[in-house]
């Protein structure tokens, strides 16, 4: 499944997280918005230190302003986005620019209250946020290149192609240079080097040119960028109060008011990879082995790691379209309905309309008319370049969500859609929250509520009812199928999430260097993933950024977090629809009480610490990886059985 993205911080104000945008042949212009009327405010000063008048003062006076420059900011950068040139970059900047103005506006004018006495705790860590600039800290000129720095990373990205035929020899003219050949004979990365990814026939040679190719065109042409990138953002972390730009992204998740330091936040996520480490160790052991029996010539170690190419996606990250080769139960058929959605002429407009009625059924809100009508859900063929990354956005006007996505009929881009959906649907939950509250209670938070309804959604159970998957049968080796293959997109994916972040943190702390960039990455892959390149790189490479997050400057533990907390907000929600049985087995479908739980947590927006959220669905304050743990117990019993049995020992 393709990882969506939700929204990217900009310096609008710490809570204005661009979250990601939409539509049409764009304008490339970005509307003023007049902040003069915060200027002019006259504040009490007999009441700076009362967290009622700042509340006050942010729901009357700050937001109306707030609100509109979101508006402009969003629509910025939807624009490009949506339509890659020049002048809408131009845009962008314009918007940083006028963005950052308000930022320090608004943080100079928070700075004079003095909220240190109060108890209202909430106000606090708001009034704190608010006096940080983030990049907005940087002077116009140095903001200026770094919106021109991550544009750039970002077209990249979106506009690099190679020279490729899945259906011929990879000649060594390619070879040696991936983009010397006729326009037309290049492929981009979405659909097509995806597609082939995921779908080819395991040539190993040309798997191998495409993984290499795919990283000369992209990841390598930004690492200049990218250092002085990290000089940028760790100068903004720097001038806000930070050691560096990676406890800057983690102060999302911390709360000094609160008692919870980045010290726990780095405790916890080393906790929660603790947890999930042997299951994985024990999957990773088991496909290795299939691979060794699938491609005997590759000369695979059974106790090292895994070539990167010879996983079925470019970043090793989701392993589901190796399901062919490694089902449990071969004898059974693979949980795979995209033929049967296309038998049944599935539509993408009928892929979105089932994930809404999905979430009308729970009794949670329907899709507004905007949606339907702004939202760009397949890729424009009027030679538009776009940015095909899946997202969510949130234009800050009544009902105008929208979803930007180059859909095509299959079953991972069904389920893409209810995570994208969900994002929506936190939109449209906390869209009565002041400014400042709309938000997720967290990233990860964000990134869960679509996955958690998915989970549903995957199921044989929900499958077969909506008529997509035939003759289904409950018995055990169906049960653990559905597992795995489950696992093969939710158990792949945790480590590769815990350190897309995990590097950064130690790039923008100094402990890996500019001078060793890609090694450093290496290290973590084969630390983590047990995964290898799929042939030797250098310090010329910069493969992290071949990945969009990296270039876009998206942090990414959110990830992490999501899949591990949909868990427990799938556990919850099963036990307040009565279901009794195995949580693998859960479907909260048509139940009113789970999306009564689930709403009641959604429309807390931003307004409370993540923990008081967590409490609200789960009645726990913590993230426990108990939950996901016991959806997959019966799988992780029978991966180790069948490890024992072919003598393979997780680890490499």
């Amino acid at each position: 499944m393709a990882r969506g993205c939700c929204w990217r911080n900009t310096s609008v104000v710490f809570f204005l997280g661009i979250v990601c945008l939409l539509l049409g042949p764009a304008k490339g212009k970005f509307t003023p918005v007049d902040i003069s009327p915060l200027e002019r405010y006259q504040l009490d000063e007999t009441k700076l230190t009362s967290a009622k008048y700042f509340r006050s003062w942010l729901a009357n006076v700050y937001n109306p302003i707030g609100q509109k420059m979101a508006q402009s900011a969003v629509q910025a950068s939807w624009d490009y986005n949506t339509n890659i040139t020049a002048v809408n970059e131009a845009a962008t900047i314009e918007s940083s620019q006028a963005s950052a103005n308000l930022t320090r506006l608004v943080a100079k004018i928070a700075a004079k209250f003095d909220l240190s006495q109060s108890r209202n705790t909430r106000m606090k860590t708001t009034q704190k946020k608010m006096k940080e600039l983030g990049d907005a800290s940087l002077d116009p000129a140095e903001l200026t290149e770094l919106v021109k720095i991550v544009n750039g990373m970002e077209s990249v990205y979106s506009t690099a192609k190679i020279c490729f035929d899945p259906n011929a020899h990879v000649n060594k003219a390619s070879l040696e240079n991936p983009t010397n050949c006729a326009e037309s004979k290049k492929l981009p990365f979405d659909p097509d080097l995806i597609n082939f990814m995921k779908n080819s026939t395991w040539d190993a040679k040309k798997r191998r040119y495409v993984w290499k190719a795919w990283r000369d065109v992209s990841g390598k042409k930004v690492r200049k960028d990218y250092i002085r990138y990290i000089q940028l953002k760790n100068k903004a972390a720097k001038l806000t109060g930070y050691n560096d730009n990676g406890q800057y992204w983690r102060s999302e998740y911390t709360d000094e008011n609160a008692g919870y330091t980045d010290s726990d936040f780095l405790k916890d996520l080393d906790d929660l990879w603790l947890q999930i480490k042997p299951l994985y160790g024990e999957m990773h052991a088991y496909v290795r082995r299939k691979l060794i029996n699938k491609l005997p010539h590759e000369h695979l170690s059974p106790t090292g790691p895994i070539p990167g190419h010879l996983i079925g996606d470019m970043f090793s990250q989701e392993w589901t379209s190796m399901l062919d080769f490694t089902q449990l139960f071969p004898a059974k058929p693979l949980l795979d309905v995209t033929d049967e959605m296309k038998r049944q002429n599935y539509t993408v407009d009928k892929m979105f309309h089932l994930s809404e009625q999905f979430q009308n059924e729970l009794g949670l809100k329907p899709m507004p008319e905007t949606f339907w009508k702004k939202s760009l859900f397949v890729k424009p063929k009027d030679g538009r370049e776009v940015v095909c990354h899946a997202s969510a956005w949130d234009f800050y006007r009544t009902g105008d969500v929208r979803i930007k996505m180059c859909t095509e009929v299959n079953m991972d881009d069904l389920i893409t859609i209810h995570h994208e959906m969900g994002h929506i649907q936190y939109f449209l939950q906390y869209a009565d929250q002041m400014m400042v509250f709309r938000g997720g209670a967290n990233s990860g938070f964000h990134e869960a509520v679509g996955d958690t309804l998915a989970l549903s959604v995957k199921t044989p159970k929900h499958l077969s009812w909506l008529g997509l998957l035939k003759n289904n049968k409950n018995d055990r080796e169906s049960d653990l199928n559905y597992m795995f293959s489950t696992a093969l997109d939710k158990i792949a994916f945790l480590p590769f999430a815990y350190i897309m972040d995990r590097y950064r943190y130690d790039v923008f702390s100094g402990k890996i260097g500019t001078n060793e960039l890609n090694s450093g990455w290496w290290n973590y892959a084969l630390e983590y993933q047990g995964i290898i390149p799929a042939v030797p790189r250098t310090e010329d490479d910069f493969d992290p950024g071949a990945k969009y997050h990296i270039d876009a400057d998206v942090e990414y533990m959110r990830y992490f977090i999501s899949f591990v907390i949909q868990f427990q907000f799938h556990k919850a929600l099963c036990d307040a629809s009565g279901h009794a049985g195995p949580l693998y087995q859960c479907d909260i479908n048509q139940s009113k009480k789970a999306g009564e739980l689930l709403s009641s947590m959604l429309s807390l927006g931003g307004s409370q610490p993540w923990p008081v959220a967590m409490e609200k669905i789960t009645g726990s304050r913590v993230m426990d990886a108990a939950p996901l743990l016991e959806f997959f117990q019966p799988m992780t019993d029978y991966l180790k059985a069948e490890n024992r049995k072919n003598g393979d020992v997780a680890g490499w």
